[in-house]
């Protein structure tokens, strides 16, 4: 029976990607919902985007660095430098560093991306977080896109009672050390009915891929810093 799988964020973490898509079994008659952060981190943002781009039933959501970070360069060139040091440069060595070499297919795919999205059984896929106050539609992109309070300060400890259940990435569960005594956490975390992805494999973590329903989940043996050690990525 098909599956409606979710995943985290990816941060151009294309060896922890195959290695979870097999681990999971994934099949293209499966849904995978891409939780946004795409691009940045790992060096492979290229080859993440080309392997997404075959996954016939993928939902994409849009992430902070996705849209307008990488875009604004895969577009124009522009470098800012917030996003140069938070993992973009490694974004342009995918691309040989050259921003006009970006194919149509991957700016549309970023440019595509949902800002959220709701299921038939109202559970709700957003990158950051919203205001449980009010209707997220009625929110700006740039705030359910960077948001970090809901997952930070309200899930834990309330019921978000206008979904089923939420699914967030962006804030890797790695941060929740200090607030909630837990230990460099490296899996999914779930506060009530929100259940945060970002494990860190973008980064020093681990990439991971949930079944909605049953709540079991997949992880990459190979974070983005294991990945870009391999030889892959040259300091320029």
């Amino acid at each position: 029976m098909p599956r409606t799988l979710v995943i985290g964020d990816i941060h151009g973490n294309f060896l922890g990607l195959e290695d979870v898509l097999k681990k999971c079994n994934f099949k293209k008659s499966d849904t995978l919902i891409s939780l946004g952060d795409v691009c940045d981190g790992g060096n492979r943002t290229k080859d993440v985007i080309d392997k997404l781009l075959t996954i016939p039933k993928l939902i994409n959501i849009q992430g902070n660095h996705d849209n307008p970070w990488a875009l604004n360069w895969m577009k124009y060139g522009i470098e800012l430098p917030a996003w140069w040091h938070q993992g973009g440069i490694r974004t342009a060595e995918s691309y040989g560093f050259n921003y006009k070499s970006v194919p149509q297919s991957h700016i549309k795919f970023i440019e595509t991306a949902l800002p959220y999205y709701i299921d038939d059984q109202n559970r709700v896929f957003v990158h950051g977080g919203f205001d449980p106050d009010i209707p997220i539609s009625r929110q700006p992109v740039d705030v359910i896109t960077w948001d970090r309070d809901l997952l930070c300060n309200y899930a834990p400890h309330h019921i978000i009672e206008s979904y089923k259940h939420v699914f967030v990435g962006h804030t890797t569960t790695q941060h929740f050390g200090n607030n909630f005594k837990i230990n460099n956490c490296l899996e999914p975390l779930t506060f009530n009915n929100l259940t945060a992805m970002d494990t860190g494999g973008g980064w020093n973590g681990r990439l991971s891929v949930m079944d909605i329903d049953t709540f079991e989940f997949w992880q990459s043996e190979i974070s983005a810093n294991k990945q870009n050690e391999m030889g892959l990525y040259k300091e320029f």
